[in-house]
């Protein structure tokens, strides 16, 4: 399962533009919990996009089509999900919260498009197009698609994207010193920013917390990325400057793609610690009380994120 789907992640750094930054939305920390969507593969097929409650139950799933859906990213008001897609090319799709409204939103037939993350204004979607030499870039659009810009070059790895609550910043995370650490960067391009200093371990999968002030993200010890073998990621969170990292998690297994709970007070990830499989697993925003949320063989799956409700 893994390796499905980091083998559309393998995936760079950065063109001028022009992009304003944008507004915050409308709903206010700290919001009420929705559902959890997370990509869960199924192997005689493909991977679909799934829902459930917080605590795990009426799983259900929200997309059912002949692609391969993953990357699943709730719009700051709840009402609309945006995901990557693949068939015979991977874009950005979105689709309403309600299952209905299926689109092809970056409709790029010259490359993979992968990895949405909405701005907080609901105006502009920032994504991964990936090369097929293994590098990639990041850029933003407009929420119907238009207006394509890239915000960094395609010399290295960049990946995972994630918007501040307040718009004018993305998390990201870059290869482009070396091995993987977080940066961010504003959505017009300028004022890129280091957060990690972590020589032999490999970060990604940054994602804010609902009040700005702090970023999960996981880690695994390797002076390459991506990490050999078995890697041990471990989610850990920190400081919005970079400041304060506080490991969350303590497990053997692979811990990864942390994303916060509306309300601020949990985290949800993926984990390979049950041996059932990859299942997702939820935690206290300081890593105390692990709930295990699918049960059973292959039941889970990866990518987790939490829809915000107003």
């Amino acid at each position: 399962m893994q390796r499905l789907i980091r083998a559309m992640l393998i995936l760079s750094v950065s063109a001028p533009l022009v992009v304003t930054a944008t507004a915050p939305a409308g709903a206010a920390f700290p919001g009420r919990n929705g559902l959890i969507a997370w990509s869960k593969v199924f192997f005689s097929r493909d991977a679909e996009i799934f829902v459930m409650a917080p605590d795990g139950s009426h799983q259900r799933p929200l997309t059912n089509n002949d692609r391969t859906d993953f990357d699943p990213a709730w719009s700051a008001d709840g009402s609309k999900l945006a995901y990557s897609s693949s068939g015979a090319d991977a874009d950005v799709w979105v689709i309403n919260a309600d299952g209905t409204g299926e689109h092809d939103v970056s409709n790029d037939p010259d490359g993979p498009d992968i990895q949405p993350a909405w701005s907080s204004d609901g105006s502009m979607i920032a994504f991964i197009k990936q090369n097929f030499g293994g590098t990639s870039a990041l850029w933003v659009m407009d929420a119907d698609g238009s207006n394509q810009k890239p915000l960094t070059d395609a010399e290295t790895i960049n990946i995972h994207p994630n918007w501040s609550p307040d718009g004018m910043k993305i998390a990201f995370a870059s290869d482009r010193d070396g091995n993987l650490e977080l940066y961010t960067i504003f959505p017009n391009g300028g004022g890129l920013t280091r957060l990690t200093f972590t020589a032999n371990q490999q970060d990604d999968n940054p994602n804010w917390s609902p009040d700005g002030s702090r970023l999960a993200f996981d880690s695994c010890v390797s002076p390459t990325y991506p990490c050999p073998g078995s890697p041990n990621n471990e989610i850990f969170s920190m400081q919005a400057d970079g400041s304060g990292r506080h490991r969350l998690t303590n497990d053997p297994s692979i811990d990864w793609n942390p994303a916060w709970s509306p309300n601020g007070a949990q985290v949800v990830f993926r984990s390979d610690r049950s041996p059932d499989g990859t299942e997702l697993w939820k935690m206290d925003s300081n890593g105390s009380n692990v709930v295990q949320l699918t049960i059973g063989p292959y039941q889970g799956g990866v990518d987790p994120d939490w829809q915000p409700r107003p």
